[in-house]
């Protein structure tokens, strides 16, 4: 084999090296990323149906839990690709233009053992504003969720609590921590999303009426409110998120809503 053969033979080898190199690239390509920010109480049928968008769908989803003030936020100053909120748009959060998902309940929960079944919006709301325990009863605390929270803000506008809270009201930050403090207290009363309602607590009735899909789709549970998807106003979404956000707000994904204990829209 002379010079000019073997020089030949080495530069054919390198470019077929390389060629595969490039298609081995090809083949372990990046996905294409979606981010989704704000409301705990959002969170669980957002991770729900981001799970199932992602089995048909070469995306990766990031659900990213915080508060609804703080989605709304991220949207505002392009920090996701769409935020959660548990409650309506306030006309001061300008920028973002919000959508409902679906529609869900506030549970009032109590710890399993504990006797009470049912309380009345007076006596909650007293509870709340001021500290008095409500009457003939066991319960003489209450726990709530902290200023940024979307929940919050819906429990207290469907309650009327316009002063705040009495300072002996213990406020967190996400709903599983209000979950947490309700099964280490036996005399305390917090509220958090139907569709997060779990075995380890005890949701009671509010002035006789359950929370259930039934009483909510109904208008006889007194605490309901929406959950929405935030937009940037006059923004426009990447191809990928325009994708999911077209699922999510499907008749197809209400199967996932409704599966998950939320109450369709659609």
């Amino acid at each position: 084999m002379n010079k000019l053969t073997k020089i030949l033979m080495s530069a054919l080898c390198i470019a077929a090296i390389g060629s595969s190199m490039v298609a081995l690239g090809g083949c372990g390509s990046k996905k294409e990323s979606i981010t989704v920010s704000g409301s705990s109480s959002v969170t669980p049928i957002m991770e729900k149906l981001a799970a199932e968008y992602e089995k048909t769908h070469d995306v990766r989803i990031t659900v990213n839990m915080s508060s609804s003030g703080a989605g709304i936020s991220d949207t505002q100053n392009g920090l996701n690709d769409f935020g959660m909120s548990s409650r309506e748009l306030k006309s001061s959060e300008t920028g973002v233009k919000g959508y409902t998902l679906c529609m869900d309940g506030i549970a009032l929960i109590v710890n399993k053992d504990c006797s009470v079944t049912d309380v009345s919006k007076t006596d909650v709301k007293a509870l709340y504003e001021s500290g008095t325990a409500i009457p003939d009863t066991t319960i003489t605390a209450a726990i709530g969720r902290d200023a940024s929270s979307g929940t919050r803000t819906a429990f207290d506008e469907l309650l009327k609590i316009e002063n705040g809270y009495a300072t002996s009201v213990a406020t967190l930050a996400e709903t599983g921590n209000v979950i947490e403090a309700i099964q280490g207290s036996t005399n305390s009363i917090g509220y958090i999303s139907y569709g997060s309602l779990q075995s380890t607590v005890k949701a009671v009735s509010l002035d006789g009426v359950a929370c259930t899909v039934e009483n909510i789709m109904n208008n006889t549970y007194a605490l309901q409110r929406p959950f929405v998807i935030v937009l940037k106003e006059n923004g426009t979404l990447s191809a990928a998120a325009q994708g999911f956000y077209d699922y999510i707000m499907s008749a197809e994904a209400q199967t996932v809503i409704t599966g998950a204990g939320y109450i369709s829209v659609k």
